[in-house]
């Protein structure tokens, strides 16, 4: 379907996700993240040429920040949000049968790509030999996890990692003996592309969490959508928008009774870092006070496209935001179109 034939068609998910019992006492441990130190104001980043809109506009959303990679690459982010990950978890490399590596940006699904600056146009994706080097077991050399299986996910947009977590989570249940999961992801934005994109300011980052059985932070449901027909989403900007808010409602309330839960039971949804704005519709939507939306990295760490749920709910965990037994609601969305939704219980 051409991008002019698309019809804004609501439709309301009836798929209530399942929840076995080999996979309701699978959590997610050792749950850490990596920012590049350098990081850059609005201010700046406008005067270097970063930016289509105004930093007095994009303040108005809740930004003031973005992290920049300054020579550190999507790898070096991914093996130190890892290692961060394993230590945490206190696992030990023989322990993590799969590693599940996700990205949204096509320049981090690669060993390594040269991009236009002008244009952020891939230019180069290697030699035929190159073209058959992946992240994914990189990392299994790099950490010595000689036991693991590795698989790439993608094209989610930024519901990549969320995919991954989903996707460990169904492994585990159907074979315990994988023994953990190591789901990681990386992006980094492409050199001298403007930083916001849809109202959001990107920022550069890995994330990584273990899954395994017995461990905190138990995954209570998940559900996601995708909506295929929006695949050119730059092309149909308005029609996202407009399909966004009522679709993100409905997976929220599937995933919510997929749990036996709703709204009111939730102690603190961990969000992704878009605008401030669009939070205060949703929340809205669904009826929830402020307060009950972790709001406070979209200024300081910004939109890290795959990584900001799991950045927040460190975050918020850290900061005494979440008490044992807390549900928790984790909500992101990637263009392709994908929402994604997860209840969590600390």
């Amino acid at each position: 379907m051409a991008p002019g034939e698309l019809r804004l068609v609501e439709t309301p998910l009836s798929f209530p996700p399942t929840v076995p019992n080999a996979a309701s006492a699978i959590g997610m441990a050792g749950l850490a993240y990596y920012l590049p130190p350098t990081r850059r104001s609005l201010a700046e980043l406008h005067g270097e040429g970063l930016l289509t809109g105004s930093p007095e506009t994009l303040a108005t959303f809740g930004f003031e920040y973005a992290h920049v990679a300054d020579g550190e690459t999507h790898l070096d982010m991914a093996v130190r949000a890892a290692r961060q990950a394993m230590e945490g978890a206190g696992v030990e490399p023989a322990e993590i049968g799969l590693v599940l590596y996700a990205t949204a940006l096509a320049g981090s699904a690669t060993m390594a790509a040269s991009s236009d600056p002008d244009t952020g146009a891939v230019l180069r994706l290697g030699t035929v030999a190159e073209c058959f080097q992946y992240p994914a077991p990189y990392l299994q050399a790099e950490l010595e996890l000689t036991r693991a299986a590795v698989a790439g996910v993608d094209q989610q947009g930024c519901a990549s990692l969320m995919s991954a977590l989903r996707l460990g989570r169904a492994m585990l249940a159907a074979e315990p003996g994988i023994g953990a999961v190591l789901c990681v992801s990386a992006d980094v934005f492409p050199a001298g592309q403007p930083r916001d994109l849809v109202y959001n300011v990107i920022s550069d980052g890995a994330c990584a969490v273990v899954l395994r059985h017995g461990a905190p932070n138990r995954i209570l449901s998940c559900a996601q959508v995708t909506k295929g027909s929006y695949w050119d989403a730059a092309a149909v900007e308005h029609e996202v928008i407009a399909a966004y808010f009522p679709t993100a409602r409905n997976l929220i309330i599937t995933a919510l009774e997929g749990a036996g839960l709703t709204p009111d039971d939730i102690a603190l949804v961990i969000p992704h870092n878009v605008s401030r704005r669009s939070w205060d519709i949703l929340r809205g939507l669904l009826q929830l006070p402020g307060e009950r939306v972790y709001t406070d990295n979209i200024a300081r760490a910004g939109h890290t496209i795959a990584s900001d749920n799991i950045i927040n709910l460190r975050d918020a965990i850290d900061g005494g935001r979440v008490n044992k037994g807390d549900k928790l609601l984790l909500f992101t969305f990637g263009f392709g179109l994908n929402w994604s939704c997860m209840v969590v219980e600390h």
